[in-house]
């Protein structure tokens, strides 16, 4: 890109520093948390239509609404998808904040709130960053998808999933997923997940009777200590992610059990639920053989054994190319921002990118600065990282699709 559209980009952001931190703390004031994006997404809307961008909410279903922003560029090549979700998990108890989840409060050099870093940030930076361009007079290339999601929190049903489903993502040559995050770091891979819920049954009684019942957590508590076995080996395992220093890690977490009838009743069910997290060196079929292998196991030594798995698909398993143009576009920006060239990398979590990576096999990278305890009490990001971020977004948006 022309240096001359950095030195203006660089000092557009800086001189509106103000504006852009304001916008952040409006966005952190208007909850949202999952299950209820819809006020979140009017105010979105509005802010990019003002830009003069073409929005349109998606609402699925009651409330849960996504916005898909677009930009027509003079020649409409490269196609590029910005993405950004503004949903939030609950603050949770409020005695544990030092400043209201929901005040945007300013103190210590940092903004405070439920969703200062995961995402709303990013929610902030994409429209930001394309108001930047705007008001310098930049004619892009190429065209933009901005989609500020619902949903990510619950896996992205509602959200990026469905917008994938309905072909949103046509055309597009490569997927930004702006996020909070190290900056040292870009991410380009992410575990996939499958959440697994296992019934142990039983036969019910009441506990004066408790020898004519037959109590399901006596089997299931077998399970589990197998179970045990099986995450412990599942935990130790790495996948060294080609083309870059970082490893990714396999996950087992038996998350949930539950087999309460009354207190006075021998439970005959014991339902158990479990969050599996895998790597490019497992397949899905392979993560759900492992468990149903102990579960027949069990029938098979006791026949008395009764039990039912389930499966729910999570999010995809995403990996791209750490060498893609996408990632080196990245790397020049940041370095101009912060002085040092990110690597790319893989995550052990889950991401709903992996929806796109999964349908379209194009790349797709994620870069950020900065954020602190998300999904814990006093949530929060330096505000200087705000205005970092919001620098390497809108040069990296100049530069995907071009200036004419």
């Amino acid at each position: 890109m022309n240096m001359a559209y950095d030195s203006m980009i660089l000092s557009y952001v800086d001189s509106h520093r103000n504006e852009i931190v304001d916008f952040l703390q409006k966005l952190v004031q208007t909850e949202s948390v999952t299950g209820d994006e819809s006020k979140i997404a009017k105010l979105v809307a509005e802010e990019c239509r003002k830009d003069g961008l073409e929005a349109e909410l998606v609402e699925p279903a009651p409330n849960r609404v996504s916005v898909v922003a677009r930009y027509h560029g003079t020649t409409g090549k490269p196609k590029v998808m910005w993405y950004s979700h503004y949903d939030t998990l609950p603050p949770g108890d409020l005695k544990k904040w030092d400043h209201p989840p929901f005040s945007g409060a300013i103190a210590e050099g940092y903004l405070w709130g439920r969703g200062t870093g995961d995402n709303k940030t990013a929610t902030c930076g994409a429209i930001m960053a394309f108001r930047a361009v705007k008001s310098l007079g930049l004619k892009l290339k190429g065209d933009l998808v901005f989609t500020h999601v619902c949903d990510e929190e619950r896996g992205g049903k509602y959200g990026f999933k469905n917008l994938i489903e309905k072909g949103y993502g046509e055309g597009v040559d490569c997927l930004f997923y702006s996020h909070a995050g190290v900056p040292d770091r870009i991410g380009i891979a992410a575990n996939g997940s499958r959440r697994f819920d296992i019934l142990v049954k039983g036969k019910p009684s009441s506990t004066s009777r408790v020898l004519d019942g037959v109590n399901a957590i006596h089997g299931a508590a077998e399970l589990v200590l197998r179970l045990k076995e099986l995450s412990d080996k599942v935990n130790r395992r790495e996948y060294h992610l080609p083309g870059t220093d970082s490893v990714m890690v396999s996950r087992f977490s038996m998350n949930r059990i539950h087999a309460y009838v009354a207190d006075n009743a021998v439970p005959d069910q014991c339902e158990l639920r479990i969050d599996r997290r895998f790597t490019p060196a497992e397949s899905p079929e392979q993560v759900e053989d492992e468990i149903r292998q102990i579960v027949d196991g069990m029938k098979k030594k006791d026949p008395s054994f009764e039990a039912e798995v389930s499966v729910a698909p999570g999010m995809d398993l995403s990996v791209s190319d750490p060498n893609s143009d996408l990632v080196r576009a990245i790397q020049r920006c940041a370095e101009k921002v912060i002085g040092s060239v990110p690597r790319p990398a893989g995550g052990s979590h889950s991401s709903d990118h992996g929806f796109f990576n999964t349908k379209y096999r194009k790349p797709v990278a994620s870069y950020g600065i900065g954020g602190m305890s998300s999904h814990s009490p006093n949530e929060r990001i330096k505000t200087e990282d705000v205005i970092l971020s919001a620098k390497v977004w809108t040069l990296l948006m100049a530069e995907l699709v071009g200036v004419q």
